[in-house]
């Protein structure tokens, strides 16, 4: 099948690569660390985040600012400052260290500020003086002034954090290993929870990671009592790609704390295959169901292997728990879209709508997301004010693109309605306001001339950008297409041998080519050789496989043929797929299957071109 994929079936493609993002939307929320003070399997950068200030100016986008509003309140909680007048001599060497910052001489800007630290006992000019050396990528007189800001300032949790940063970056993991020997052995129980957690967060930054091992394992040795001790070897063991270790000290982990959600999403993490991943987390469940956490992983899992109805009822039970549980909402709207249930995404994305604003808790982006989804699927329902209503709500906030994306819906919804003319002034004002984004408007209006079948305006839009822009791929595929429908199979041709010349990984261009000499029935050697090229490159594409189906009917094997179109047909319940596969069990004599599918592709599209077109051909009258 020839397919565009930036516009076939629109709404299910972003509903399904929102699903994919769920995996990052719905990953562990460290609920467990939080409440059970455990140690999350996620790796973690341990380098140190320091904060900007108001007062500071991005040098090439590396500045680094140690003094903040925020962190002076710590100092002045934290930090004893020395009873030290500022005196004229002080001042001068403060401000000629600053002057020499701006000026770009860094190395006397930070030997001054921190010989004045010193000569001071001021934790602030230490810190400032790192927060130089930062800026320099000096992460060893980084460490030299973070050791004196430390000194100076014990107590400084803020200090104390830097110091442990800057000894992992400079590879100095004897130092850390000697710190957290003390801080545990002199620990509470519950705080030792806390510092293991921590020794894992640092460890993650280190390089070696079988030296970040070795540190991890000398330093837990004392503590084999300790949960929280077996899931950071774990966490440290799967560092180094060394599974099994990782497996044994999670299921030590699991002796010590059965209830343990970290351990268990550790475990599933440390896994085999995502089947074994999936097992683990559903056997938990059965014992310890209220395991949110853990829920939203198996969820998360069973959405990367497309077992949507599955993942609907682990979010189902989610929202039962808790009937304003956004990421719930959010997710079951995103599968009823999958799904082409557009009554049920509704009721969910109205209902995120609804508890968001009750919350005051709105993630702005998922809420613009929410708001495109609920006009697209108005638009899909031919409900075309209310589509528009939907977009109005949605408010860019300077954000230019989100800006240009709604003005896009726009356009195509007057298409739509019949205002072409409206149509086309909008997309030609956003060409003249974004020049810039040209290239996408100008398929966008070729696309909106395309549904109002307006094909040889659309051709002639997209012959205008192949000359204004001979390399772009994506026009001269829209441009192939546009020649395909009006019969100019020559130009068709050249534009897509165009394409694989620019960029031959270009999957869509041999499975458009390929499939149009199998639909034509002309030169099926050929064709079978560019559809499993494209096969090579996209495997998993149902589109493509359904091409080489088509292929295979065309040659005769109709075994072979119905397998291909089958597994495309599992992969996405598409109607021209469907219309194949009917076709090919029509011919087969499966003649009651064959009606059943064309029945159900008439019901979702009675004026589908392809279905109406096969139909006649083959003279069955639904």
């Amino acid at each position: 099948m020839i397919t565009n994929i930036r516009k076939k079936k629109l709404l299910q493609g972003i509903s399904a690569m929102m699903l994919g993002f769920l995996f990052v939307l719905t990953g562990p929320s460290q609920a467990d660390s939080a409440n059970e003070s455990e140690i999350p399997a996620k790796k973690q950068d341990s380098r140190p985040d320091l904060p900007k200030s108001d007062r500071s100016t991005d040098h090439e986008g590396s500045e680094v600012d140690l003094l903040t509003k925020s962190s002076s309140v710590s100092i002045s909680t934290q930090e004893i400052l020395p009873a030290r007048s500022l005196t004229n001599d002080l001042l001068y060497q403060i401000l000629s260290a600053d002057i020499a910052e701006q000026r770009g001489l860094d190395v006397y800007a930070y030997e001054t500020m921190l010989d004045v630290a010193k000569e001071t006992a001021d934790p602030r000019l230490a810190r400032r003086a790192a927060e130089i050396a930062v800026k320099n990528r000096n992460i060893k007189d980084a460490l030299q002034a973070v050791r004196l800001w430390h000194k100076l300032a014990p107590q400084s949790e803020e200090a104390e954090k830097y110091l442990l940063g800057f000894l992992v970056l400079d590879n100095r993991l004897d130092e850390v290993k000697d710190y957290f020997s003390s801080r545990l052995a002199a620990a509470t129980p519950e705080k030792r929870v806390a510092l293991f957690y921590q020794l894992q967060q640092l460890l993650a930054g280190t390089k070696n990671k079988s030296d970040a091992f070795a540190i991890m394992e000398e330093v837990a040795a004392p503590y084999q009592d300790i949960p929280e001790a077996h899931l950071s070897l774990a966490v440290s063991a799967l560092m180094k790609n060394d599974r099994s270790r990782a497996r044994d000290e999670v299921q030590k982990a699991l002796v010590l704390k059965p209830d343990s959600e970290m351990a268990v999403l550790t475990y599933a993490q440390v896994s085999s295959n995502t089947s074994e991943a999936i097992d683990i987390l559903s056997a938990f469940l059965l014992k310890y169901p209220e395991s949110r956490e853990v829920r939203i992983s198996l969820a998360r899992l069973l959405l990367g292997q497309k077992k949507y109805e599955n993942a609907r009822q682990e979010f189902e039970i989610l929202l039962n728990s808790d009937p304003q549980d956004l990421m719930a909402l959010y997710s079951l709207g995103l599968l009823s879209i999958q799904e082409n249930d557009y009554i049920s995404a509704e009721k969910y994305l109205e209902r995120y709508l609804g508890t968001s604003s009750a919350q005051s808790t709105e993630n702005r982006q998922e809420l613009i997301q929410v708001l495109f989804l609920l006009s697209q699927i108005a638009e899909e329902q031919h409900r075309y004010d209310e589509s528009l209503q939907w977009l109005s709500r949605i408010n860019p906030d300077e954000d230019d693109e989100v800006a240009l994306g709604v003005e896009i819906r726009k356009a195509q919804i007057y298409a739509k309605k019949g205002n072409v003319n409206r149509a086309r002034k909008i997309i030609t004002d956003l060409a003249n306001e974004n020049p810039y984004e040209r290239e996408k408007l100008l398929l966008t209006e070729a696309q909106i001339l395309k549904e109002v079948k307006r094909t040889k305006d659309a051709f002639n839009v997209l012959k205008s950008g192949v000359a204004q822009f001979p390399q772009n791929t994506n026009i001269l595929y829209d441009y192939a297409l546009a020649a395909e429908n009006l019969g100019k199979y020559g130009i068709m041709e050249e534009s897509l041998k165009r394409i694989i010349e620019i960029d031959p990984n270009y999957q869509q261009a041999y499975n458009a080519l390929g499939y149009s000499l199998a639909d034509r029935n002309l030169r099926l050697d050929e064709a079978f050789i560019l559809i499993d090229k494209a096969i090579k490159l996209t495997p998993d594409d149902p589109y493509i496989i359904d091409s080489l189906g088509w292929v295979f009917f065309r040659q005769g094997d109709l075994d072979l043929a119905e397998q291909n179109l089958r597994h495309a047909y599992k992969l996405r319940s598409d109607n021209e797929i469907a219309i194949h596969l009917a076709e090919v069990l029509w011919t087969k004599g499966n003649r009651q299957e064959a009606l059943s599918l064309f029945s159900k592709v008439k019901k979702k599209d009675p004026d589908n071109d392809l279905l109406n077109s096969t139909l006649t051909r083959l003279k069955i009258k639904l």
